[in-house]
């Protein structure tokens, strides 16, 4: 498997999956030239893209599919209820995109794909799991709590993106409207740091060994407080950071290590 954050934030979201035949996108939330680029960058091309898997119809998630749908032939892969959405907001018939069997899982190529609803005030966001003979990799992002029937279907995989978005002491104490930050501090909004690294812990003692921190706030963190409080609750659950698990964050404008395993 092959695994890269291409870009992760407020400003637009993309993931690369690959198995070396299956290439597969979660989102596109960046201009198609940008991830064009960022493709590029890695060794690989939209052209060569299986399909693109959308989370939720949020504009840093979906910004790049109607320039994309336009110059590529890329099915977009996604809930009834969000390509209904999309219609609406990028003005293109989206409804041939959703899969009848979307969320009871299906397979792309040898890539086994399981949605899962995550907490989120969108009209009905999901995350991902992957698995490839016995490799189980998880995407988890937008979600304002991990249920536990999030976690009973993320454990047991061995890379996790997991959102890790605010410091909650820099959005009390932020710019930020009163309504805005009960909305991204509530059950429908988005992880803090302490919530992530919460979980985090859970997913490594359930087997996970490389972590990649996502969908940081550019205004309410920093890298650096998403990996220590991370590196914290890691150690003090007893985890080497770095020789029991890596942890890793993933940035607005740059990729992510690739991982190949």
């Amino acid at each position: 498997m092959k695994v890269c954050v291409l870009a992760s934030g407020s400003k637009g979201n993309c993931t690369f999956i690959s198995d070396g035949t299956t290439k597969l996108l979660i989102d596109a939330g960046l201009s198609c030239k940008r991830i064009e680029t960022l493709l590029q960058s890695i060794g690989e091309s939209l052209g060569d893209i299986t399909a693109i898997l959308v989370t939720h119809e949020h504009a840093d998630h979906i910004m790049g599919l109607r320039t994309i749908d336009k110059k590529y032939e890329i099915p977009i892969l996604c809930n009834i209820k969000t390509a209904t959405c999309i219609d609406v907001r990028l003005h293109i018939n989206s409804a041939r995109w959703y899969k009848n069997n979307f969320d009871t899982g299906f397979k792309i190529g040898n890539i086994s794909v399981l949605p899962f609803r995550t907490a989120h005030d969108a009209v009905s966001p999901v995350g991902y799991v992957f698995n490839v003979d016995g490799k189980k990799i998880a995407y988890v992002t937008d979600l304002g709590y991990v249920t536990q029937g999030v976690y009973d279907t993320v454990k047991g995989s061995e890379l996790v993106i997991m959102e890790s978005n605010h410091d909650l002491k820099m959005l009390t104490n932020g710019s930020y409207p009163i309504e805005l930050q009960a909305r991204i501090k509530g059950p429908n909004g988005h992880l803090s740091n302490v919530q992530s690294a919460e979980i985090c812990l859970a997913l490594v003692q359930a087997g996970a060994k490389h972590l990649i921190l996502a969908h940081l706030s550019e205004e309410n963190n920093t890298p650096e407080l998403a990996s220590e409080v991370n590196r914290q609750m890691l150690e003090n659950g007893g985890i080497k950071v770095g020789q029991d698990v890596t942890v890793e964050i993933a940035y607005q404008d740059h990729p992510t290590s690739i991982y190949e395993y």
